[in-house]
């Protein structure tokens, strides 16, 4: 049986860093992660309620235990004390459970962490990167970032070589100690617990990779992988190993070898790309159920719904029910259909709050269903994986003699162009390769990326565009010059590599540097050359790429506070007005709105009204994010109802 473990939440601590850092706070890909480590029996979330309404829907839908703390005073968190006697509590008294899980930043909580491990239990902490205290981190017995169980783990090659190379270091002192012990092989696992205890913020998710074993792949330069009863073993690069196991023998110099670890089967891919499109959020039979509600309330119903109120009367009927169907999970099965074109906005942009219809092409309900799915197939091919309809069956159905149903999938894809067949294969059209290429709001960027020349030796393949954003990436805290150029030359490299069908090079890696690019170039704009009027449309690209519905959201949500917060500061810019006083550096969205909105000067109240406009037009969903923001968490302040009102009437146009 696996391990139980207690979670206590100081939620007023997480929840403050997480609207500055990301407009607000997800609490579901925290659960969902603890609960693939075991079943969570004890689970509570300290604050003062009063100031966090905005989250208890989200709480409760996890059975999230709220624990109210009154607060003494304004900006006084009270609840280090409270969760210390709860959790020792709970160590004094229920034996069976084992893992302490401790969300916060405060470094108060070491004490706390280092009394639970006296008590023999295994404690794992969770807090931000920024504000975590290395006290507290080193307390733990394991320890790991939210942002990186947020979905902010940087891509494949996006973290600095520094930190690369430390984690190389850590990697090896670990297999020095096993060595030291005559534990050579080591145990993947074991090894990986070795490494814990001397870091515990080693966790490979931060460099990109779903598990420990595709980051030892990536070290095949130091280390030697064994495969033994099908378990995984690890040695210094060039070790010796004899066994009557799965171990081989070099025919050129007779030394033991291991044959190395096979890559990810077929059948692995696909379950991370179903995993990546959160289709793991519900079972089949659940996923079937809920899209054909969805599609009978928007048929009888048509334009009558929001998305949001659409999904939230789905929660409210399944709750009567006695189904635990959260509004996450409702989310994330809408968005199958989303993706797939499934529904119509008429003349509005695609938003969470506006009257949504069924596609017109859509026909029956087995038709709905089928046009959801199909996402799941498109986006192996789009990844540029070979099709294997069994296989595919088996992920999305659970069952592999659904190959017929595949072929469905596949022939309703090439209907629609969003793929092609050529030979054996599928693959995207060439004219639908970048559908984005004729946005209004892209077109600077891309008319940056068709005049820029390249090298003659660069490769137009997509291992080069990462390197090039790699570099990009490093440079970025040093030269935003430097870094935009870096970007720019692997966007055109990736627009290149996708156009042409190069084999991995994905659509969401050209948006994802894209979107970096425009970032950059704004910043590069507006913070060195001072040229706010010409850093907007890079702003504005930024966001048509970064919607909330889309994967690329999670991957550059950290850049969302800062990019909004700027563009709108740079309205006061573009008129000689001094903005300094308003600490960009640490201002929520929110805040500048206020102070944007109630400025004594009113040509620049017009001015952020205009700019307010032009987001809207790109990305309405993240102005009402922060349209929720100022209503929940400043409405005591003089005039903040005031403002909230007039943008949500700026998004409405």
């Amino acid at each position: 049986m696996s391990e139980q473990l207690a979670v206590f939440i100081d939620f007023e601590n997480i929840a403050r860093w997480a609207e500055g850092a990301f407009l607000d706070f997800e609490l579901t890909p925290v659960m969902d992660y603890l609960k693939s480590r075991g079943p969570v029996v004890t689970k509570r979330a300290y604050a003062d309620w009063s100031r966090f309404p905005y989250y208890r829907d989200e709480l409760m839908d996890n059975a999230i235990d709220l624990i109210q703390m009154y607060s003494v005073r304004a900006g006084k968190n009270r609840a280090d004390i409270r969760m210390a006697v709860d959790a020792l509590e709970i160590a004094m008294t229920r034996s069976h459970i084992h893992t302490f899980v401790i969300i916060s930043g405060d470094s108060d909580f070491g004490a706390l962490i280092s009394k639970l491990r006296e008590y023999g239990k295994y404690t794992l902490g969770i807090g931000p990167r920024n504000i975590t205290h290395p006290l507290l981190v080193k307390s733990c017995d394991e320890f790991i970032y939210l942002e990186t169980l947020l979905g902010e783990a940087p891509a494949l090659g996006e973290e600095s070589s520094a930190d690369l190379e430390m984690a190389r270091q850590l990697l090896d002192k670990a297999l020095q100690a096993h060595g030291q012990r005559g534990e050579t092989p080591v145990l993947a696992s074991k090894l990986k617990q070795t490494m814990l205890s001397m870091d515990p913020t080693f966790n490979e998710a931060n460099f990109g990779y779903i598990q420990f074993k595709n980051w030892l792949e990536s070290n095949r330069d130091m280390i030697d992988i064994h495969v033994r009863d099908l378990q995984i073993y690890v040695s210094p690069k060039g070790y010796g190993v004899r066994s009557n196991g799965d171990m081989a023998e070099s025919a050129s110099n007779g030394r033991p070898v291991a044959p190395r670890a096979s890559g990810p089967s077929l059948e692995q891919q696909y379950r991370q790309i179903f995993s990546k499109l959160k289709m793991t959020s519900a079972d089949f039979e659940t996923r079937r159920d809920v899209l054909r509600d969805i599609y009978r309330e928007l048929s009888e119903k048509p334009g009558h719904y929001t998305t949001d109120s659409l999904l939230e009367e789905l929660r409210e009927r399944y709750e009567g029910q006695g189904f635990s169907r959260s509004k996450t999970m409702l989310r994330h099965i809408w968005q199958m259909g989303f993706r797939q074109w499934a529904f119509d906005y008429g003349d509005k942009v695609a938003s969470m709050r506006v009257p949504v219809w069924l596609a017109k092409s859509i026909t029956s309900e087995a038709d709905f269903v089928r046009r959801a799915e199909s996402g799941f197939v498109y986006a192996a091919v789009h990844a540029g994986l070979p099709i294997d309809k069994a296989e595919l069956a088996a992920v999305l159905i659970g069952d592999r003699d659904q190959s017929d149903y595949i072929q469905t999938l596949l022939d309703d894809l090439v209907r629609r162009g969003m793929i092609e067949r050529d030979g054996e294969r599928y693959r995207l059209p060439g004219q639908t390769a970048i559908p984005f290429r004729n946005n209004p709001a892209l077109q600077q960027v891309i008319r940056d990326i068709e005049q820029v020349e390249l090298p003659e030796s660069y490769p137009r393949d997509p291992e080069k565009a990462q390197t090039l954003a790699r570099r990009a990436m490093i440079q970025r805290s040093q030269d935003f010059s430097a870094s935009a150029r870096s970007y720019l030359h692997a966007c055109r490299v990736q627009w290149e590599a996708v156009e042409e069908g190069v084999a991995g090079a994905t659509l969401e890696d050209l948006k994802w540097y894209l979107a970096s690019y425009a970032s950059v170039k704004a910043g590069e704009l507006s913070q060195v050359e001072r040229n706010y009027t010409g850093a907007r449309p890079y702003y504005l690209a930024f966001f048509a790429l970064v919607q909330e519905d889309d994967p690329l959201w999670s991957r550059m949500r950290g850049l969302i506070n800062p990019m909004l917060a700027y563009y709108w500061a740079n309205a006061g810019r573009e008129l000689g007005i001094n903005v300094s006083d308003w600490n960009l550096s640490t201002a929520t969205p929110a805040q500048v709105a206020l102070l944007a909105a109630h400025h004594e000067d009113p040509e620049l109240q017009a001015r952020w009204e205009a700019h307010t406009r032009e987001l809207a037009k790109v990305n309405s969903d993240v102005l009402y994010r922060v349209v929720d923001q100022i209503r929940h968490n400043y409405a005591e302040q003089p005039g903040a109802l005031e403002v909230a009102d007039r943008l949500a009437a700026l998004i409405a146009g």
